[in-house]
């Protein structure tokens, strides 16, 4: 999420309120305090989204694809990684009494949510599955992402995410899909044999949770990541989108009289961007944008929000781009539109507003008549990538950071 996704970000959210779009004010730019957060590994100038979330979750600087680790712990390497554990924010405020929660779109084991919690030299050690995480790691004393996550004491008293499939064994199938099996080789299924709460799997369960219970609340809505907003919110599936998850976790925490500390992540901001497709990119951005909204009126309703810290920021960016020459209101998925501006000076083809750097692309042809018959509206259009490749790579540049408020002492 660079500061060019928050730019086309801000455009999409106007324009699907009927308005021009360049003029929309995103409720992340609304807070106080605005500044950019430089985000290069140890060992990478562009980052990765494991070792950037261990810096702004743990406070250190790591090596490329390591969660929860410093810098002494080699990537795919479990020995290196035995002494290197860090703590985590969540950590602490645990410590101090508060009740921990974790949100996001993506699986609950991926980079970002797993950093909070999870110590591995290997951001896809996500499972026992026999490839990325095997039996030689076991024996030299290192465990999947998944086992950590539920085997924690004092457990997580929130975790709302994607990803079950990672704490089943390949001999269950999905509640959901049953055509799609478990991925752990062990036998094991996680939930049943160590996890001490509550465990839900789509929106009616979550809605039909009693705010306030003391037990841990374990919700995973998808095998895998959580469908895209765009695909979720017209398909009609029982699965909840960010804004709604935010409000449910602030308004349950809030029944403890102890404070406490929320991790949410709009995770698919991300993928769509390594598929370049912008539609899906920028319509989660708009849903965190809304997560952003929603957590400042629950915290308002309740009386608490000056009493809280609010923090937005992204892990990294991406090599996206808006240009072209276009007019006020233009739509932000389409062409530039400026007379003599609009088009190639090769080949006369339309010049797209939105492009990326690398990536997927679905068609290298640049005749007219076809390129105007693309819409670019879908959620499986592909945008422009000037160097062809099978995902579009992280952008090297700050990423914007904003706070509702100074530092609470």
């Amino acid at each position: 999420m660079g500061v060019s996704t928050v730019t086309a970000g801000r455009i999409r959210k106007g324009q699907i309120k009927g308005q021009l779009g360049e003029d929309c004010i995103t409720e992340m730019e609304q807070f106080a305090y605005l500044g950019l957060s430089k985000t290069y590994n140890i060992d990478y100038q562009t980052p990765d989204s494991a070792a950037t979330a261990t810096a702004y979750l743990c406070g250190v600087k790591a090596q490329l694809g390591t969660i929860g680790v410093d810098g002494r712990a080699k990537r795919g390497d479990c020995l290196s990684s035995s002494d290197a554990h860090v703590d985590s924010i969540l950590d602490w405020a645990q410590k101090r009494g508060k009740k921990v929660g974790i949100i996001t779109t993506a699986r609950i084991t991926h980079a970002s949510p797993s950093a909070a919690y999870a110590h591995v030299p290997e951001r896809d050690w996500e499972s026992f599955d026999g490839q990325n995480f095997n039996a030689n790691h076991l024996a030299q004393g290192c465990r999947d992402i998944a086992h950590q996550l539920v085997v924690r004491t004092p457990p997580i008293d929130l975790l709302l995410g994607g990803g079950r499939r990672y704490f089943y064994p390949v001999t269950t199938f999905d509640v959901e899909y049953p055509s799609i099996r478990g991925s752990r080789i062990d036998n094991r299924c996680l939930i049943d044999e160590f996890w001490k709460g509550k465990y839900i799997w789509n929106m009616t369960q979550m809605n039909e949770f009693e705010l306030g219970t003391s037990q841990p609340l374990l919700g995973l809505f998808e095998p895998s990541h959580m469908r895209y907003e765009s695909d979720r919110s017209q398909s009609g599936d029982d699965e909840p989108s960010l804004s709604r998850m935010t409000e449910f976790a602030i308004e349950h925490f809030l029944k403890f009289d102890q404070g406490f500390f929320l991790l949410i992540e709009g995770g698919r901001i991300d993928h769509a961007h390594h598929d370049t497709k912008p539609r899906n990119a920028l319509d989660e951005f708009v849903e965190f944008d809304n997560a952003v909204g929603q957590a400042k009126r629950v915290l308002q309703a309740k009386g608490v929000l000056d009493d809280s810290l609010i923090v937005v920021t992204a892990d990294h960016s991406h090599v996206f781009t808006i240009g072209a020459y276009s007019s006020r209101g233009s739509n932000i998925l389409g062409f530039g539109s400026l007379e003599n501006k609009n088009v190639s000076d090769f080949d006369g083809s339309p010049v797209n507003i939105i492009t990326y750097g690398n990536g997927p692309r679905s068609n290298s042809s640049r005749n007219v008549t076809y390129l105007y018959s693309i819409n670019m509206n879908s959620t499986d259009y592909l945008a422009p990538a000037a160097l062809p490749m099978n995902a579009e790579t992280h952008g090297g540049e700050d990423v914007p950071l904003a706070s509702y408020r100074e530092a609470i002492g």
